[in-house]
């Protein structure tokens, strides 16, 4: 075992001379790179509507407007999805949200649905 702990300044000094200068990245989260964290970045209005399966979105308040979905059905279902994204977008426009919050796929044999929640980043 290399390292004991991260604070363990004898392994680190042991790494050092094993590694070399390339020990900052051996050593991610052992040693301190002097880097403050980055901030997340935050949602700005853009043409095509923002998707994620997560529930909530770092850095940004919104307001809920509802359900949307997009279903299309089609042999390959690579395609079926992409097309329902596609729908699930549109509508997810129509309704004047900038993003979808907990997308999902839903499918059987002939169809494939995406749905999630429509919001509006409030600024």
């Amino acid at each position: 075992m290399l390292f004991k702990s991260k604070n363990d300044q004898e392994s680190i000094d042991r790494a050092k001379k094993m590694y070399g200068a390339g020990i900052n990245r051996g050593l991610a989260g052992f040693v301190s790179q002097g880097r403050k964290k980055k901030k997340q970045p935050t949602i700005e209005a853009v043409d095509e509507i923002t998707l994620t399966t997560t529930e909530k979105i770092p850095e940004n308040d919104y307001r809920i407007i509802g359900l949307v979905f997009g279903t299309a059905t089609g042999e390959e279902k690579a395609s079926a999805h992409e097309q329902a994204i596609k729908v699930l977008r549109d509508k997810a426009k129509r309704v004047g949200a900038d993003v979808v919050v907990a997308m999902r796929f839903e499918s059987n044999s002939s169809t494939v649905t995406a749905y999630g929640t429509a919001v509006k980043i409030v600024k």
